[in-house]
């Protein structure tokens, strides 16, 4: 092992200084690594490797770095503010991690011209300077999978990737559904905290931000219309061999249905014995208010981009503090104005220009029963 990070520290060292170049020996690949078993990892990963063996130099380099020792970590993460950064290793050392978790990694050896590669290698190199290597992280736009494909225009010296609307209108939203098949309770939390910003339609370039789209986009596109098409060879460095994640078997909409059926009970007992359950409203709509909260936050006091104009602030009402404060004293108007805001939610359901999680209709019919049993422990105090 000291014997790789000599070998890194010379090559970087060298290229630093404009001494090293890559022979036509050199070789330079998209590698893209599988999925694990954390939601994190479930997209996926890329990196670029770059090997010359008349250098014996074999290295991968990898944006998808942070450190747990930063500051203020989780509030930095929370707020979009977490730096991430460039990371350089021998491959082996990269390889490692994947093939003891099981997880696949592709390699995609790119059809570049040598004058391409040392464009490619320098302008890593300088991208790893102290003062260059770290970068504010975005999931959708500014990520380990986009990082890596601007530096491949970059050496290309053009836009290779179509500025084109992709087929099949995809959005952000739509595009990490895919990967999250299993997980719908982490798809659903994604889903609540995301703005109509993750449901614009996508370039094709936008879409590489998954890095199995960026991987797929590799093997058709047509890098030179001389030279055929942008990969010489594809590789399997490690294959799958982890277990799929399980299906969930309590998804988030069977949870939420049965949740509205027993509020649906428990307002037709009210009903029947002209009675209120005060302590259920309280807790209920104390647990709506925090989370409006929580999406207030998200919106206005943070960076990140696909979490502003969220629609999900209509049934999530700020107002819901306002009631949780008065209950039965609740002026009439508050609650016509939530009950309006439901509503429009409902009507409006797949037809706003931010798409709903299914989960949440069961939950937004749950609100409207509980102003309804409200608004009759008014009218009969």
């Amino acid at each position: 092992m000291k014997k790789h990070f000599v070998i890194l520290l010379l090559t970087i060292l060298l290229a630093g200084s404009g001494f090293a170049q890559l022979s036509t020996q050199s070789k330079v690949s998209l590698l893209t690594c599988g999925p694990g078993n954390e939601f994190y990892e479930s997209f996926g990963h890329s990196a670029i490797r770059i090997k010359d063996d008349s250098l014996k130099m074999d290295l991968s380099f990898n944006y998808g770095m942070f450190s747990f020792g930063e500051p203020n970590f989780y509030l930095k993460f929370a707020q979009g503010r977490l730096p991430y950064m460039l990371g350089v290793y021998p491959t082996d050392l990269f390889m490692v991690e994947y093939i003891t978790s099981g997880r696949s990694v592709t390699e995609q050896v790119l059809n570049f011209t040598l004058e391409e590669k040392n464009r490619l290698y320098n302008a890593l190199v300088e991208n790893y300077k102290p003062e260059n290597r770290y970068y504010a992280y975005d999931f959708f736009r500014d990520n380990c999978a986009t990082r890596v494909r601007d530096m491949l225009e970059l050496a290309a010296g053009r836009p290779v990737f179509s500025t084109q609307y992709a087929a099949g209108n995809p959005t952000y939203r739509k595009l990490y559904y895919h990967c999250t098949d299993n997980m719908l309770w982490w798809r659903l939390g994604i889903d609540l905290l995301l703005g109509a910003r993750a449901d614009k339609k996508l370039t094709e370039t936008e879409c590489t931000y998954i890095p199995f789209d960026l991987q797929n986009q590799v093997d058709t596109v047509v890098y030179m219309q001389k030279s055929g098409d942008w990969i010489s060879e594809t590789n399997y460095l490690c294959k799958q061999t982890k277990s799929e994640v399980p299906p969930t078997k309590f998804t988030p909409f069977m949870v939420f249905g049965i949740f509205f059926l027993l509020v649906l009970i428990l307002t037709i007992v009210e009903y029947r014995k002209k009675c209120y359950c005060k302590a259920f409203d309280i807790v209920f709509f104390a647990i709506i208010a925090v989370f409006s909260l929580l999406l207030l936050l998200m919106t206005f006091c943070t960076d990140h981009y696909t979490t502003k104009y969220n629609f999900n602030l209509l049934w999530a009402n700020p107002l819901f503090w306002w009631i949780l404060l008065c209950i039965k004293k609740t002026p009439v108007w508050c609650i016509y104005v939530v009950a309006s805001c439901l509503i429009v939610s409902l009507m409006c359901f797949g037809l706003l220009p931010q798409m709903f999680n299914i989960a949440i209709l069961p939950l937004i019919l749950s609100i409207g029963l509980r102003l309804f049993a409200l608004y009759r422990a008014k009218k009969s105090a």
